[in-house]
C-alpha cells in the first residue's frame, strides 16, 4: 500500500498517528506541505520536532501547481489524505484535483468552530465574526463537492462527526477519530491527595480557551477559604488577569515535549475552552495519569465521557464550574476513581492504535466503520 498525506504544516500530534499507520500497513509514506513551520503556533513553544523523522517534502511556492499535477499522477494508486485540508488555499486546489483525477482520498479533519473567537489570538474580532456566520455556508459547498466523490474522512471530535453528516456526508464513509500522543517515559507516580485541590492551566492566554472562566470558579469556590490553587502555562498577555503568588500563579511556558512530566505533579488539568476542535493537552494529562476537567466545547471531552476519566462542565458557565470543583473538593474519592480509569483511557489513546484503526478501515475496497475505541 502506498499512502500520501497532504498537510499545511505536519505536526507532531499528527506525525506519530501518520508513522504508527505506516507501520501498521508496512506502507511506504510519502508527506507533502505547504509550510516547514506555523509561525503562530511557534510563538506558542509549539516544535515539530517527532515529524522530521516523515521526512516531509515541501511543496515549492514557485510552480507549485505544476508539482501537485505531477505529484498526483505519479501516486495515482495510492491513498491519498488530506489533514485540515481547508486551511491552505493550495491544499484545497490539490484536494479538487485529486478528487478530478479519481484518486482514493480521504480527509483527517476537525470540526469548523461555531463560536465567534480566534483560533490563535485575539485580533481582527470583526473578521472573526464575519468567518463565523460564512463557516457553516462554505462547508455546505464543501459538501455538494465532496459527497459523492469521497472515499472517507477520519472526523476529529463528535462534533466533526456530525457537521459533515449535516453538509450530506453518507454515514458510512464518516469514521470518529482523534489526536494521539505517546505516553512519556520519565512520568513518577500521582502526588498524593491533599485538603488543597492542585490544578494545572495549559494553552494561549486567548479569549477562546476560557481561562478568564476557569479564575472565576476558582475564586468563586476560593471565597471563605483556601480550597484550590491553580497554575498556569502558556504564552499571552499575562496582565490581562489578576494572577497572585499563591493560590493563581502564572508559571511561563513549558518547554515543548514535557508537557506530561508537569501535568503529573497536579491532581487535575483544567481545560475550560470556549471552544476546542480536540484539545491535544487532554492526551497529555490523560498519558500522564492525571483526570481532566473540561468544558462540552472541548471535542475530546467525548473520551472522557466514555471512559469517566474527568468532568465536563456546560461551556462559559462559572458556577456549574465552581459547582464540579467544589464537588471534587468535598468528595476526593471521585477524583481517586478518576485516577484509575484514566489508565484504561491512556492505553487506547496511544498512536498505535489510531494507527491499527486507520489501517483496517484502508485494507478494505470499501470502508466500513469499525468500533470507535474512544468515544
Amino acid at each position: 500500500m502506498n499512502i500520501i498525506s497532504w498537510h499545511p504544516v505536519l505536526t507532531d500530534h499528527q506525525s506519530y498517528t501518520l508513522e504508527a499507520l505506516q507501520h501498521a500497513a508496512q506502507a511506504t509514506l510519502t508527506v507533502y506541505i505547504a509550510k516547514s513551520e506555523h509561525p503562530a503556533r511557534q510563538a506558542q513553544g509549539w516544535v515539530n520536532v517527532h515529524s522530521a523523522s516523515l521526512a516531509p517534502q515541501l511543496i515549492p511556492h514557485t510552480g507549485w501547481f505544476t508539482y501537485i499535477i505531477q505529484q498526483l499522477k505519479v501516486h495515482k494508486e495510492a491513498v491519498h489524505f488530506f489533514g485540515s485540508p481547508f486551511e491552505q488555499p493550495e491544499l484545497i486546489i490539490t484536494l479538487l484535483l485529486a478528487i478530478a483525477m479519481g484518486r482514493r482520498v480521504f480527509l483527517i479533519s476537525e470540526p469548523y468552530s461555531p463560536v465567534a473567537t480566534g483560533y490563535q489570538h485575539d485580533k481582527h474580532k470583526f473578521i472573526t465574526r464575519v468567518k463565523t456566520t460564512l463557516r457553516p455556508m462554505l462547508y455546505a459547498v464543501y459538501g455538494v463537492i465532496l459527497r459523492h466523490r469521497i472515499t472517507g474522512i477520519f472526523a476529529i471530535s463528535p462534533l466533526a462527526v456530525f457537521q459533515y453528516q449535516r453538509i450530506g456526508i453518507a454515514k458510512e464513509k464518516i469514521f470518529p477519530f482523534g489526536y494521539f500522543v505517546p505516553r512519556t517515559d520519565c512520568l513518577h507516580s500521582a502526588p498524593p491527595m491533599t485538603a488543597t485541590l492542585k490544578l494545572i492551566f495549559i494553552g494561549t492566554l486567548i479569549e477562546r480557551k476560557g481561562l478568564d472562566i476557569l479564575i472565576n470558579a476558582v475564586s468563586k469556590v476560593n471565597a471563605n477559604a483556601v480550597r484550590i490553587t491553580l497554575d498556569v502555562y502558556g504564552s499571552g498577555d499575562v496582565n490581562r488577569f489578576n494572577f497572585d503568588s499563591s493560590t493563581l500563579r502564572y508559571c511561563g511556558l513549558i518547554p515543548f515535549g514535557q508537557a506530561q512530566t508537569v501535568i503529573a505533579n497536579y491532581d487535575a488539568l483544567v481545560l475550560p475552552s470556549r471552544y476546542d476542535g480536540w484539545g491535544v493537552v487532554v492526551n497529555e494529562a490523560l498519558m500522564a495519569g492525571v483526570p481532566v476537567i473540561c468544558s462540552d466545547c472541548v471535542g475530546a471531552g467525548a473520551v472522557l465521557e466514555k471512559w469517566q476519566c474527568g468532568v465536563i462542565f456546560a461551556s462559559e458557565d462559572v458556577s456549574d464550574l465552581a459547582f464540579k470543583l467544589n464537588t471534587l473538593v468535598s468528595a476526593p474519592e471521585s477524583l481517586l476513581k478518576m485516577r484509575v480509569a484514566v489508565q484504561q483511557a491512556a492505553a487506547i489513546l496511544e498512536p498505535e492504535v489510531a494507527g491499527r484503526y486507520m489501517f483496517d478501515i484502508l485494507r478494505q475496497s470499501v470502508p466500513a466503520t469499525p468500533s470507535c475505541p474512544w468515544y
